[in-house]
């Protein structure tokens, strides 16, 4: 790492694997991410039909444990942690996020639409957030809603695969943040996360592997895009 890709007043982007950054950064008052949570693939080798078990997902168990390992430590005590996620991962993700945190919640992002899949199409994501007893807690009065209906990105219009809109990220952030806090997203992206949070009036920091989504990122972020109001 030779310096940041991209900074301004608000919002800090690296381009570099978020396991060599993290242990240069100060403390930050929440984490929001999007991380991969590929399952395994499916055993083609042999004609035997082999049972599934519990044990296929260590490899994605162990990559939770160590991410979490390696980012809590720069999470203030007064933080929030909120993670991405689906219906195959969330049980993976879980359990690693009860080992260390006081408090749980799974989130639900409605996309208004529903998109693929057979029988049940999908029209959701998953969050956990996560918290200790200790977290921010807003005071403002406003209901907060465990379900959040945003439209998606439509993928004509996306940087990323899996691109979240900026509306969605603020409804995420406003309730667990102070005016001023720095969030973090260590896999952010088009940088969405970090859009959302210069819009709140929050700082943010984000860090990613591939450099064409850094690239969409400083130019989202200095074409000073604002975020969507959740519906």
């Amino acid at each position: 790492m030779t310096g940041p890709y991209y900074q301004d007043e608000s919002v800090t982007l690296y381009l570099g694997d978020c396991r060599e950054i993290m242990p240069t950064l100060g403390r930050v008052d929440a984490v929001i991410t999007d991380p991969p949570f590929f399952m395994p693939a499916a055993h083609f080798q042999s004609r035997i039909n082999w049972q599934r078990s519990w044990g296929d997902v260590s490899i994605l168990g162990a990559f939770w444990a160590a991410t979490l390992d390696l980012i809590i430590p720069r999470l203030r005590e007064t933080g929030h942690f909120v993670t991405f996620c689906n219906g195959d991962s969330y049980p993976v993700f879980y359990p690693e996020m009860y080992r260390r945190f006081d408090v749980l919640k799974c989130l639900v992002w409605d996309k208004g639409h529903v998109g693929l899949g057979r029988i049940w199409r999908h029209q959701h994501e998953l969050m956990i957030a996560a918290r200790w007893d200790e977290s921010f807690v807003s005071i403002g009065g406003k209901l907060h809603s465990d379900v959040i209906r945003v439209r998606a990105t439509p993928s004509a219009d996306r940087d990323h695969p899996v691109e979240k809109p900026p509306g969605l990220l603020r409804a995420v952030i406003e309730p667990i943040t102070p005016a001023g806090a720095i969030v973090l997203d260590p896999f952010m992206g088009a940088g969405s996360t970090l859009i959302a949070a210069r819009d709140l009036g929050r700082k943010a920091i984000g860090i990613d592997t591939e450099e064409r989504y850094c690239e969409a990122a400083a130019k989202r972020l200095a074409q000073g895009i604002l975020s969507e109001v959740p519906t």
